[in-house]
C-alpha cells in the first residue's frame, strides 16, 4: 500500500514537472504596436513592413542591441554576431490592425518570437528596437 501512495505521488510529482516544462517552452512573442496612417494602402503598409525589417535586421544594429542588452552573456554565445544572427531569425515586423471591429486602426507590430520562458528578455529586446526604429522613421525622407 505504502509503496502505490509513493508511486502515485511520483507520478503525480512528474505529471506536474513536464507539464510546467512544456508551459514553459510554449511559442511567446512580443510586440510593440506602432500606428500607421490609416490612409496609406494596405500594399503600402506592407511595402513599409518589409523594408522595416530588413532595415532592422542589418548586422550593426543587431549587435549593438546585443551589447547593449548583453544577450551574448544571457545566451551563453560567443559573440555580439552570433546573437545578431539568432536575433535576425527572431525579429518580426507585420503591418496588421488593432482596435475594435468597426474601428480598425492600422498598425505596425514590431516584436520579437521567443518562448513564454523568455518573456521578459523579449520585452526588453522588443523596446530595444524601438529606438532603433524611431531613427530609422526620423532619417526616412518623405
Amino acid at each position: 500500500m505504502v509503496i502505490g501512495v509513493v508511486a502515485t505521488a511520483m507520478m503525480f510529482g512528474g505529471g506536474f514537472f513536464a507539464f510546467r516544462v512544456y508551459k514553459q517552452n510554449r511559442p511567446y512573442p512580443v510586440w510593440v504596436p506602432l500606428p500607421v496612417n490609416p490612409e496609406l494602402s494596405i500594399e503600402k503598409q506592407d511595402q513599409l513592413a518589409k523594408e522595416l525589417k530588413r532595415k532592422l535586421c542589418d548586422r550593426e544594429i543587431l549587435i549593438q542591441v546585443s551589447r547593449d542588452l548583453g544577450l551574448m552573456y544571457q545566451w551563453q554565445m560567443t559573440s555580439d554576431a552570433e546573437c545578431a544572427d539568432n536575433l535576425a531569425k527572431r525579429i518580426f515586423v507585420k503591418a496588421t490592425n488593432t482596435g475594435t471591429d468597426l474601428n480598425p486602426i492600422p498598425t505596425m507590430d514590431i516584436g520579437v518570437a521567443g518562448k513564454a520562458k523568455e518573456r521578459d528578455q523579449s520585452e526588453k529586446i522588443a523596446l530595444r528596437l524601438m529606438e532603433d526604429v524611431r531613427s530609422i522613421l526620423a532619417n526616412k525622407t518623405p
